[in-house]
């Protein structure tokens, strides 16, 4: 592919990146790339549907209807990134399974032949990966994978997705590495990811990371979040800080609802961070509008109740204090 050794790309890929979640880009990163002109990372929603249950989702709570991006939307997401400085990366997920959409694969080789990111992820749960999926999604173009298996015993596989699909999911993603080295395939980089809380700590992480070191190209041990209390009686374990700061996702993020409509980011499962719609303006426009702007300005200033999604989340806490400098970028507000 010539990008060199899979390890090499991969540390090539997340440089700039706080933690191993693909999520917060670090500070130093941001102050070299951040640009009130266009947004660095953006996540595009295929489809909202899921073909699993998992109770720590909020999709099922959201009052959406269920619908897959129209291909022409697409095109002129991508034609109109393509048109500015190259993003950081483009993710192919937000609330449902990237994979049900039927022009997914099409999608992807479209985003690579534009030469629109450094980085192409995707998260998927690998229910769809038979042989032939597994073998269009590697000829795809995408750089990076991230596979929620989320558990190593039937029962908690069965608990957390609300399925009795464990062995299959094992057997797809398995089948998955062997067509990579097969194909000897630099890229993409595939991780397995678990998320660690009450149903999964202890004995369970250690029998994940045993079961999948050798063979994924990386085992990816997450906190969990719940989602700005949409989950009710969940311990969050993920990154927390004594005291709270503005989130930075506000200046380098955009996630775009299948639908069109815009989200301030893609923990907003119920769009009360929705800041456009495709339908009447421009990614650039809504990136510089007065809706995104207004979200800005009220976290600096302490407001994080501005968004009901923004409200009570700990996302923020993966990034790093920048207030000062976030403050003097004027340029994001006026």
């Amino acid at each position: 592919m010539g990008r060199g050794p899979t390890v090499a790309y991969h540390k090539e890929m997340i440089e700039g990146y706080v933690t191993g979640t693909l999520t917060c880009l670090s500070a130093a990163y941001l102050k070299k790339r951040v640009s009130a002109d266009f947004p660095l990372v953006l996540n595009i929603e295929p489809t909202n549907a899921c073909n699993l249950n998992c109770y720590l989702c909020p999709r099922t709570k959201a009052p959406r209807k269920v619908g897959y991006m129209d291909f022409s939307l697409y095109e002129r997401i991508i034609s109109e990134c393509a048109a500015h400085k190259k993003l950081k990366m483009i993710n192919f997920h937000k609330d449902g399974e990237p994979l049900i959409h039927p022009r997914i694969f099409e999608m992807i080789r479209f985003a690579a032949r534009k030469d629109v990111a450094e980085v192409l992820h995707l998260n998927t749960n690998g229910l769809f990966l038979d042989e032939p999926s597994s073998r269009e999604f590697l000829g795809s173009g995408i750089d990076d994978v991230t596979v929620s298996v989320d558990a190593s015993r039937r029962e908690t596989f069965k608990k957390i997705k609300g399925a009795d699909l464990l062995e299959k999911v094992e057997e797809n993603v398995e089948r998955l590495f062997r067509l990579k080295r097969e194909l000897r395939l630099e890229r993409p980089f595939i991780r397995v990811k678990i998320m660690e809380y009450e149903d999964t700590r202890g004995p369970e992480i250690k029998e994940f990371i045993s079961r999948w070191k050798g063979i994924a190209d990386d085992v990816q041990v997450t906190g969990v979040h719940n989602w700005s209390g949409a989950i009710d009686g969940l311990k969050v374990t993920d990154e927390v800080r004594e005291k709270r700061y503005p989130c930075v996702l506000l200046w380098y993020m955009l996630a775009v609802n299948w639908d069109g409509r815009v989200s301030a980011c893609n923990v907003d499962w119920d769009l009360s961070a929705a800041v456009g719609d495709l339908k009447e303006k421009t990614l650039g426009e809504i990136w510089n509008g007065t809706q995104i702007k207004r979200l800005r300005k009220a976290e600096l200033a302490g407001r994080h109740d501005s968004a009901g999604v923004c409200r009570d989340c700990v996302v923020w806490a993966g990034g790093e204090d920048m207030t000062d400098w976030l403050g003097q970028k004027k340029e994001f507000y006026t």
